[in-house]
């Protein structure tokens, strides 16, 4: 198993930011008599789509970072279903930085540290302006 699989799957599952706002810059026909007129404030609910059965199938709510194996899609049935930091020209900049620090912290505790979550954990994740757990992380810590 590959550290980007255990990243992006976590980014999946939780997402630092629960929603993306875009501005529609023309009007735009979505389906039947759907349509979203020009200047209309877009919010794009991305816990939603990190969590529908329909994109990512029964197993939507299970860790399982070998579904991005093969493409940073992660096996999403639509190639926008998986977006944790935006996209296109409005994608976060700090994407690639992100990433190296996640690498590096996790390898600097994994090679010092055993962790084990506290048995008073209740996971409970929050929707506030990013997504946190509601009662924090309390983590036993012990070197190696």
């Amino acid at each position: 198993m590959q550290m980007g699989w255990v990243m992006n799957e976590a980014l999946r599952l939780y997402p630092s930011s629960p929603i993306a706002q875009r501005q529609a810059k023309a009007g735009i026909h979505v389906i039947d008599d759907l349509s979203i007129p020009s200047g209309t404030n877009i919010w794009i609910a991305i816990v939603g789509m990190h969590h529908d059965p329909a994109l990512w199938g029964e197993d939507v709510n299970k860790f399982k970072p070998e579904r991005f194996k093969d493409d940073i899609h992660g096996g999403c049935k639509h190639k926008m279903g998986y977006f944790p930091f935006g996209f296109g020209g409005r994608m976060c900049i700090d994407r690639n930085l992100t990433f190296l620090e996640y690498k590096i912290v996790l390898t600097l505790i994994l090679t010092r540290l055993s962790f084990t979550i506290s048995p008073t954990y209740s996971h409970s994740p929050s929707i506030e302006l990013t997504l946190r757990p509601s009662y924090g992380l309390p983590l036993a810590l012990q070197p190696l």
